[in-house]
């Protein structure tokens, strides 16, 4: 009787199997889990603990093994011959890999160069284990590495694997003198807000005030608060940045921001003293048991004191039973992440460049961003697009939770606002002392939200040099729209506190982490340029705004300050004090003095001795390209001719440009204009007030001339881009666009290009005839 397919004898297996291990190990595993391991933050920022990152470590070690060899195996037993060749396929794609990866830095230019020599050194090493023995036997006494990488990994990952567990401390009630006036020390309430990448001169004149027209939330703070407009930040990157302010210490680069790491922190002293409300994006330095879920409760009638009018919707706060907090990064997404990760631990130079960045992000490495991407936090490509309808009613019933940071990358800065709005709405009925905090990643990129709480596209990286000026101005102007849709919700911080009960015995805090700079030719903020003092204010300058207990009118500080300062100023607000030092001072009573400040970033550290000059000196120079006094709309008036976007229709000049060609990538978002706004609807409806597009000169134009997108007739951005266009010559194009002006179905021909020329009297308005 004919046998059927035979399975190949277990030793073989296993000795195949032995070297697929040791293979995969030395070319994936090893490479991946060191980094993983010494980089822990990936699993904070997806809310990985425990069980998981264990699970974790054992796919990237056993599941390519377990592939390689099922493969092997189900073709042999179907057809030895072709399971030997398989088996030397395998063996070739596995020893590939490992000459990627020893190899990787050893670059002779074309990734077809590259992928070539290593090719042949994988089929030298492919023949020497298919044809000696003895260096077969040397590859599979090879496969207990795997054990010793998955013992390393679970070591360095050990602070996420097995956190600490959440203690009451003990507090020292005599070493902070009790309050003899006003609101008593146990019965204040804290509302931290941290935003990110946010700098502090957008928000300033070039006098050094806030711009109250642009920005009336942050104005309106500033009339309780106390400014210190000196204050440094300490990192530029998020996960140094944010465990310095919570724990009140200088940052040491690289170090994880997990509990372990940080044990002295907010959370941990608050524990048991004050109600939770805790939001941390990219850090992991509440435990989990106290932060993952709300623990307020009260009601309108602390909010509406004066009782609740019609129009107020009711949003008692729910139970901590019923606020969940804690979410989790998907595990297929955080694989996926993974995958790119071993992309760029494999393949040749020039293919990893084509690859999204990682090298300081955590997860959704993507390469949709509307700045180039060099963002600790990356953003994804997943973003919904101007057809997708983004009802948040949902999360404002359940008072918007805290968000991963892989829920931000699939939902853009719309998925910040609730959390924001949730913590406001809490904090304004809650009925006992609670700490509220929220890192929000806003006005971070990418920039997609308009003043008016709508939405627009956020435009592929601009693959254009950081040294031209309309690139980098474009990026300039889409960050100041987010910003004021920040300030709504400052604003309404502001509002909905100081009618509350809550707003005496309130301390509120508006700070951010690190800003970011837009001086031509730099980077943003990944890579620190000490010989480039300015883009250090540009950075390292943030707002920092503290209403203190009872405080009502008004001030400004300029002692100088540091991030570092706050965890002990809010110490010593609520007289909860365990006895920690700190390297920070109670801002309160001390002006600090410090000839210099610490900045770090993860390769280096600088003293910076600046002053609040030195930033308003930032304020004029980007008011070079945004009237750093005008309102919001001011912020898309920029070129030339950025005053003839006012609201009136447009009347041409001189005669139609006939032969003049443009496009614009995306018309049809025009169709899809959307009125609905989350203030009025819940929802973020489309506005597209970013786009891209190119046009082809048909004569040689001046310095002086500029094109204008038109739309219904009213002039909505402007295309300075225009000026110096030789005739034939083409360019692409990016315009910011008045969203005041972005309402309802394109009429007639809907979006134009016209063109300006001249000044003053000598103007000239041309419309660009439809092809």
């Amino acid at each position: 009787m004919k046998k059927g397919p035979q399975p190949p004898p277990i030793t073989a297996v296993g000795r195949r199997a032995a070297v697929y291990l040791a293979l995969l190990t030395v070319a994936i595993a090893q490479p991946l889990l060191q980094l993983y391991g010494s980089s822990v933050a990936v699993f904070a920022s997806a809310n990985y603990e425990g069980t998981i990152v264990v699970v974790f470590g054992l796919v990237v070690l056993l599941v390519p093994t377990a592939v390689f060899t099922a493969i092997d195996v189900v073709v042999t037993s179907l057809h030895p011959t072709l399971g030997m060749w398989v088996h030397r396929l395998l063996v070739l794609v596995a020893s590939w890999a490992v000459a990627l990866v020893v190899l990787r830095n050893l670059s002779f230019g074309p990734w077809g160069i590259d992928m070539l020599y290593t090719g042949v050194i994988a089929l030298g090493m492919t023949w020497l284990i298919d044809q000696r023995s003895a260096v077969t036997s040397w590859v599979t006494y090879l496969s207990p590495l795997s054990i010793v990488v998955a013992i390393s990994f679970v070591v360095s990952a050990m602070s996420v694997i097995s956190p600490p567990n959440a203690q009451v401390l003990a507090i020292e009630k005599d070493s902070i003198p009790e309050v003899k006036v006003g609101t008593p020390r146990d019965q204040v309430s804290v509302v931290w807000i941290v935003l990110d990448e946010a700098p502090l001169w957008p928000l300033m004149t070039t006098t050094g005030e806030i711009n109250a027209n642009r920005y009336p939330g942050f104005a309106a703070l500033a009339s309780s608060s106390t400014w210190y407009r000196n204050v440094l930040a300490t990192s530029q990157t998020t996960t140094d940045a944010v465990p310095a302010m919570l724990t009140g210490k200088w940052p040491v680069s690289n170090v994880s921001p997990v509990l372990v790491k940080h044990p002295k922190n907010l959370f941990t002293l608050m524990n048991g003293h004050m109600a939770m409300d805790a939001h941390e994006v990219a850090t992991a330095l509440c435990p989990k048991k106290v932060c993952n879920k709300v623990s307020v409760t009260g009601g309108d009638h602390i909010a509406f004191p004066g009782g609740t009018s019609t129009t107020v919707t009711d949003t008692t706060v729910p139970t901590e039973e019923e606020v969940v907090v804690s979410r989790r990064t998907p595990f297929t997404s955080f694989l996926k992440d993974a995958l790119v990760v071993v992309g760029h631990k494999v393949l040749p130079k020039e293919l990893r460049s084509r690859l999204p960045a990682i090298d300081e992000g955590w997860g959704g490495f993507g390469a949709m961003d509307n700045g180039e991407i060099d963002n600790d936090i990356a953003t994804s490509t997943t973003v919904p697009g101007p057809t997708t309808t983004l009802s948040l009613t949902e999360e404002k019933k359940q008072q918007a939770n805290s968000t991963t940071v892989k829920q931000w990358e699939s939902g853009g800065p719309m998925s910040q606002v609730p959390v924001l709005d949730g913590v406001i709405n809490r904090a304004a009925r809650a009925d006992r002392p609670t700490l509220h905090f929220a890192h929000v990643l806003t006005p971070h990129r990418p920039w997609m939200l308009t003043p008016d709480m709508r939405r627009s596209r956020a435009l592929n990286t601009d693959k254009r040099s950081n040294t031209v000026v309309d690139r980098v101005r474009d990026q300039y102007q889409a960050l100041l729209l987010q910003y004021v849709a920040t300030d709504n919700m400052i604003a309404k911080l502001v509002t909905e506190l100081k009618r509350s009960a809550n707003w005496n015995r309130t301390m509120v805090i508006v700070t951010a982490d690190h800003g970011l700079t837009f001086e031509l030719g730099e980077n943003k903020r990944s890579k620190i340029n000490v010989k480039s003092p300015a883009t250090l204010e540009d950075i390292y300058r943030v707002p920092l705004f503290i209403k203190y207990p009872d405080q009502s009118v008004g001030d400004v500080n300029d002692c100088a300050t540091s991030s570092i300062d706050i965890f002990p100023t809010v110490v010593a607000a609520t007289g909860i004090d365990a006895g920690w030092t700190f390297d920070g001072v109670d801002l309160k009573t001390s002006c600090p003095v410090r000839e210099s400040r610490k900045i770090v970033w993860p390769k280096g550290s600088h003293s910076l001795s600046t002053t609040f000059a030195d930033i308003v000196k930032r304020a004029v120079r980007y008011d070079e390209w945004v009237d750093a006094e005008g309102n919001a709309e001011d912020i898309v008036r920029a070129g030339q001719h950025g005053d003839i976007i006012n609201g009136a229709v447009m009347t041409p000049t001189g005669p139609d440009i006939t032969s003049m060609s443009w496009s614009v990538q995306g018309i049809e978002d025009f169709n899809a204009i959307s009125e609905s706004s989350f203030f009025t609807d819940g929802e973020f409806g489309f506005v597209p007030t970013q786009v891209e597009g190119a046009v082809t000169a048909t004569e040689t134009f001046g310095s002086d001339a500029e094109g204008v997108l038109v739309y219904n007739g009213k002039a909505v951005g402007m295309v300075s881009e225009l000026a110096g266009l030789k005739k034939g010559a083409s360019t692409s194009f990016r315009s910011t666009l008045n969203w005041k002006y972005l309402h309802g179905p394109p009429v007639g021909a809907g979006l134009e290009m016209w063109v300006v020329k001249g000044t003053g009297a000598a103007r000239v308005i041309q419309r660009v005839a439809t092809p």
